[in-house]
Order: C-alpha cells, then sequence, then structure tokens
C-alpha cells in the first residue's frame, strides 16, 4: 500500500528521464541540432496544405503520434499524405468562421453522430457544448491575434505537449500531423503567419532547418511537400 503512492510520485521522473535519454541519444546520432521530444518551434500556417495521419506514422516509427515527437527518420518512407481540404474538420471551419454558417447548416451535428467512431455516442446537447467552446476559441484567437504556446497557457505543461503537431519532411516541408486540428484550422482561417507548434517526426536530412523553425521569426518562404 505504501508503495503506490511512491510509484505515482515518481511516474513523472521516470517519463523526463526517458526523454532526456532520447534527447541525448538524438544528439549523439544526429548532432547538437537534433530534434527534441516535444520540442517547441514556430512555423507559419501558409506553409502547410497536407497532413500526415495517425496511421502513417504508426507504420513508421511504431509509436503514437505525439510519442513519435523527435522521432528522426528517412523522408522517403513517408508515402501517404492527404491534401488538407480532404478533412472534414478543415473544410468545416472555413465554412463556419469564413463563410459564417452556423454548425446545423454544415451538418457537423450529423456527420458527428453518423461518420465517427469517437463522438456517435455523444448527445445533442454535449455536441452543441462542444462547438460552441470552438467558437469561444475562434473569438479569443481572433481578438488576441496569436495562438499561445502550450507553456503559456499552463506553466507546469512539459515543452509543447499536446501543441499543434507538425512533421517536418525532405527539404524542410511542413505537414499537419492532427493534433490541434481546429487551433490549426482556426490559424489559418485567421491568416496568422507565425503559431508554436510541437515537432513531429524530421527527416534526418531536414534537421538543418530546425534552426530555421526554432526561431519565433516568421518564415515566408514556402517549401512544397514531397509527394
Amino acid at each position: 500500500m505504501i508503495l503506490k503512492p511512491i510509484k505515482k510520485r515518481l511516474k513523472p521522473v521516470k517519463s523526463y528521464i526517458d526523454v532526456l535519454k532520447r534527447d541525448l541519444s538524438n544528439q549523439l546520432k544526429y548532432g547538437p541540432n537534433a530534434p527534441k521530444h516535444l520540442e517547441l518551434i514556430w512555423v507559419n500556417p501558409e506553409n502547410i496544405d497536407h497532413f500526415i495521419n495517425k496511421e502513417e506514422i504508426i507504420r513508421i516509427t511504431g509509436k503514437q503520434r505525439q510519442d513519435a515527437s523527435g522521432v528522426v527518420i528517412d523522408g522517403n518512407m513517408i508515402k501517404n499524405i492527404t491534401p488538407l481540404q480532404e478533412d472534414f474538420r478543415y473544410r468545416y471551419s472555413f465554412e463556419r468562421w469564413k463563410d459564417g454558417k452556423s454548425w446545423e447548416e454544415i451538418g457537423v451535428y450529423e456527420y458527428m453522430k453518423n461518420e465517427t467512431i469517437k463522438y456517435k455516442d455523444m448527445s445533442q446537447a454535449e455536441l452543441e457544448l462542444r462547438y460552441t467552446e470552438f467558437d469561444r476559441l475562434y473569438a479569443e484567437i481572433k481578438k488576441e491575434k496569436r495562438l499561445k504556446s502550450r507553456q503559456e497557457l499552463n506553466p507546469k505543461n512539459f515543452r509543447e505537449k499536446d501543441g499543434i503537431l507538425i512533421h517536418i519532411g525532405k527539404k524542410g516541408s511542413l505537414y499537419f500531423g492532427g493534433i490541434g486540428f481546429h487551433r490549426f484550422s482556426i490559424a489559418k482561417v485567421l491568416g496568422i503567419k507565425k503559431i508554436p507548434a510541437c515537432v513531429g517526426i524530421v527527416d534526418k536530412s531536414s534537421i538543418k532547418y530546425l534552426k530555421q523553425y526554432r526561431n519565433k521569426k516568421v518564415v515566408k518562404t514556402k517549401v512544397k511537400p514531397s509527394l
């Protein structure tokens, strides 16, 4: 009985040690500029038009999306890249906040109930509350004209954990990783030029671009994705 609370307190410490080991391993293999797990980077959403789904990340790394943060890969392994316009969440963000349609007009509630597993058991009231919260988030970001990093929102947050996930492919090309979909879409709708993000997988030939993405200065050059 005494060991249980001790293990609970030790768990975060063990996690931090594991992260440091991973960071050190990357640096030994790829040099001092190697990516760190859950590292904060800064990107221009205008440079991102494609995403890599979670199934592709699992296939490449054997890890879930956020667990694969900072994993260095051969960019040629990436085979499945999807245009953002093919995702319903991305499209409905523009219909709602650019075109001014209601969630009902767009058919969001019906879609979530009939086409998803995660939200199919939600009540109508729960769904409406969820999308009211997205409207509130949109209004907040529009007013402040920026997105806050995870540590700005919670100083106890570890690095950029749960931040907008961005993968770095060949030649420094950027791909959305599917975590933080609504925050990312809102930034695109509002035309925000710089957002905080959590680094995802990184092509080994693109480690040199990390210096650029660690800089809060806006990057204007658009790198076309390698399809």
